[in-house]
């Protein structure tokens, strides 16, 4: 089984972030290091970060990964978005690296020439690996809505290979996203195929985290809709192979199901409840 958790709260400050995570059962999270509707936030204080650290470890979180903010566009064909979007991601990965936290994962970014968005993105993620040490950013899967980047795995490979550090560079495969953009996950053979497929265009050392969600819209529909677990057109047996897939059993799983976490632990048992005794 992968290391089941969710995306967590920050309010009322990051470090109460693992407490909140530990009582719905997650043994790892996923976080925003400041509020995502901004685009600048104050500094993290020591403080804040120690405690956040303590609290990590206290509440038995087993992996974090941090969520960067959903109005950063790394691909934008607008030069003062683009440079605004730029910074802030710098921002949010100096942030990242300052609470001790290994993994950023961002939405590639839009914009209607793929490959001119391809080359921004790359671009924008050069300069962040160049200015701030030891993170690694992880690309997510889309589901292809609008002119998203990242759709397919081919484009995601693209951007890597225009990556200097390729080592610090990874995938977050979000399971609604790639059904939505065409991926069958929800039976055997699909699952098999998706994962073949992956291994054989961007290489399964190369994916280090997954979001759970089950999808409202059909297979292709390139319709964003969350959905919970195995109410979706999914279904329970896309996530019975995917949390007995020992390959993945070090992989942070985060929920992102809608009502958040009020719904959360409802969902974790849903998962821990498809996971197989070993013989």
């Amino acid at each position: 089984m992968g290391i089941l958790g969710a995306h967590i709260s920050i309010s009322g400050g990051i470090n109460l972030a693992p407490e909140r995570a530990f009582n719905l059962g997650c043994e790892s999270i996923q976080i925003f290091t400041k509020n995502q509707r901004q685009w600048f936030s104050k500094e993290l204080d020591e403080d804040t970060v120690r405690s956040f650290k303590e609290n990590i470890k206290q509440f038995k979180i087993r992996k974090v990964v941090v969520h960067d903010s959903y109005l950063i566009n790394l691909a934008s064909r607008d030069p003062d978005l683009l440079e605004k979007s730029r910074i802030a991601f710098q921002e949010e990965a100096k942030r990242t690296h300052i609470l001790g936290i290994p993994y950023l994962v961002f939405h590639p970014g839009t914009n209607p020439n793929i490959e001119e968005g391809i080359r921004l993105i790359a671009e924008g993620m050069n300069k962040t690996l160049d200015l701030v040490p030891e993170i690694t950013l992880l690309l997510e899967t889309t589901a292809g809505q609008g002119n998203a980047i990242g759709r397919t795995f081919e484009e995601l490979r693209k951007i890597i290979d225009l990556v200097e550090k390729k080592e610090r560079v990874g995938i977050c495969f979000d399971t609604a996203h790639a059904f939505e953009s065409g991926y069958d996950i929800s039976s055997e053979d699909g699952y098999r195929k998706t994962f073949e497929l992956l291994d054989s265009i961007i290489g399964l050392e190369k994916l280090k985290c997954f979001h759970l969600n089950d999808s409202k819209t059909p297979l292709g529909s390139n319709v964003d809709r969350h959905e919970h677990i195995g109410k979706g057109m999914i279904g329970l047996k896309g996530f019975e192979l995917l949390v007995n897939d020992e390959r993945f059993a070090e992989h942070p799983m985060i929920l992102e199901t809608p009502g958040a976490e009020e719904f959360y632990a409802e969902n974790i048992q849903v998962l821990r409840g498809l996971i197989k005794a070993k013989k």
